[in-house]
């Protein structure tokens, strides 16, 4: 079975969302209004990516990785970007190792060169 935590209904994707790092390409960005419990309402940028239903709230570590990947400032510039969406087991939080979801370039594949031609040109 899985982690208890998997079942939190939260309206907004979370580490255990990511048991294995996944490829996705950002799809939309929002301004939304977020509250986090015990806290006022704030706006955050919401990260939306294909294949997901659910939005990411971006921090500051999430942000300054995508304008490092991007090069742009601007998070609607965003869109169209291929990043690798994992959990980050070293992520802290008030002191606390808590884990956490982090973006980061995707792998290049590697494509073999074609194996040499043995024999007779054709």
């Amino acid at each position: 079975m899985k982690s208890y935590k998997v079942y939190n209904d939260s309206a907004y994707l979370k580490k255990e969302d990511f048991p294995k790092p996944e490829v996705l390409i950002i799809s939309e960005v929002r301004d939304e209004e977020v509250t986090a419990p015990g806290k006022k309402p704030k706006h955050k940028v919401i990260v939306y990516f294909d294949r997901r239903d659910k939005g990411l709230v971006l921090n500051q570590a999430n942000g300054d990785a995508l304008l490092e990947l991007t090069g742009y400032e601007d998070p609607e510039k965003w869109i169209g970007t291929r990043v690798e969406v994992y959990c980050d087991p070293n992520v802290q939080y008030a002191g606390k190792k808590v884990g956490g979801i982090r973006l980061r370039e995707p792998a290049r594949a590697v494509v073999p060169a074609e194996e040499e031609l043995v024999g007779e040109p054709f």
